[in-house]
């Protein structure tokens, strides 16, 4: 397996807030960068790193997003001193894993964070890995070697969005969904938009109740206006 790598775009560096932006799995950089456009008043960082994030190497995988992790924290505390001091975060479809994690122990450490976008996302990661229609071949490797589903729970249910959720009660949370979505599971979707919706005063939940993940996801990344706005509320 390639060496793991984090590597960061950056824009707008002179700007005083922050998006951390964390692309979907095995992502192209080219449509976050033009996402980014449209976010010219804030300092974007754009992390992208090889598809290697998630595998069937239970270990690997929990290095490489600890990687991903220090990657971002370390960015968060070099912004913190060059001036910035609001923060938001974007992820979308895995890449929310990372959104939701970094914001939490933003807002650990801060008492705050400025906003979460998702776009799709579930409560539960090891179970979306161990049921999602995109992670067969992870799966498949896994019933080879007689990898249960215990093993995947206990070494990867730290990522869950729903275990990093403690501290953003007070933050703003914009979750766009798929009632369709077969990649995340759709009630493991369901979960995470229930909770938010019910337990969040400050979260807002967009359901689609026709597409699934593909489809849905592309829809819902050009809804830059309602991102815009949400970020910008107080």
């Amino acid at each position: 397996m390639d060496k793991f790598w984090v590597e960061r775009r950056e824009s707008g560096i002179d700007n005083k807030k922050a998006l951390l932006i964390f692309p979907h799995w095995g992502a192209s950089v080219w449509p976050y960068k033009w996402l980014a456009k449209y976010f010219t008043d804030y300092r974007i960082t754009i992390y992208q790193c090889p598809s290697s994030l998630l595998s069937s190497d239970i270990e690997a995988t929990f290095r490489n997003f600890d990687l991903l992790e220090s990657a971002a924290l370390s960015d968060i505390k070099r912004l913190k001193s060059e001036g910035v001091r609001d923060f938001s975060f974007y992820g979308v479809s895995l890449g929310s894993v990372m959104a939701f994690r970094t914001a939490n122990i933003l807002a650990f450490a801060d008492g705050r964070a400025n906003g979460v976008v998702v776009n799709l996302s579930c409560a539960d990661f090891p179970f979306a890995v161990w049921n999602g229609s995109a992670t067969e071949p992870i799966r498949e490797d896994w019933r080879e070697r007689g990898v249960s589903y215990s093993e995947i729970d206990q070494a990867w249910s730290y990522l869950s969005p729903i275990n990093n959720l403690q501290r953003l009660k007070e933050t703003k949370i914009l979750f766009f969904a798929s009632k369709k979505d077969a990649v995340m599971n759709s009630p493991n979707v369901m979960d995470l938009a229930d909770t938010l919706a019910s337990s969040f005063p400050k979260a807002e939940v967009y359901t689609n109740v026709f597409l699934g993940h593909y489809l849905g996801g592309a829809k819902n990344f050009l809804r830059l206006r309602t991102m815009r706005k949400f970020l910008d509320k107080p």
